[in-house]
């Protein structure tokens, strides 16, 4: 018996592409108040060629005897399930920081994040959203 019948007589080619844009900056007004902005965008594409199958691997006939591989392993319609696969999504995340130092080891810190999610090629269901995560924090030194 002979595994990945499919993976045998069929090549597919799966492309995968990111590009992500990533900015960041600190500033700091004061002695004791500092601001951090950050920023970054990915973009990300995904998707492989048809399913194609020419026919079993040579050498290889039968499955069991006397059903033949061909009318087992071989008849399954794989029209459009390379489009199933295709990922188009973009993602934008920005975060912006305060630290403010309150006394010598004590500092109030605060971040507020958007986070927006685009999907271009929904499958089951469309993903896009967009999410607000507001933080605060007090950070003792010892």
């Amino acid at each position: 018996m002979v595994s990945q019948v499919g993976s045998m007589s069929s090549d597919e080619d799966y492309k995968i592409r990111n590009h992500v844009l990533y900015a960041s900056a600190l500033f700091t007004p004061t002695k004791r108040v500092s601001l951090n902005l950050d920023a970054s965008y990915t973009k990300s594409k995904a998707d492989f060629n048809a399913v194609h199958f020419s026919g079993p691997p040579a050498g290889f006939t039968t499955w069991n005897d006397p059903s033949p591989v061909w009318s087992v392993a071989y008849t399954l319609d794989y029209s459009g399930f390379d489009d199933y696969s295709d990922l188009d999504q973009s993602r934008f995340d920005c975060s912006l920081g305060c630290n403010v130092q309150l006394y010598k080891a004590l500092e109030l810190a605060g971040v507020v994040t958007y986070r927006k999610y685009t999907d271009d090629e929904p499958y089951l269901y469309d993903a896009d959203g967009e999410l607000w995560v507001f933080n605060v924090g007090l950070n003792y030194t010892f």
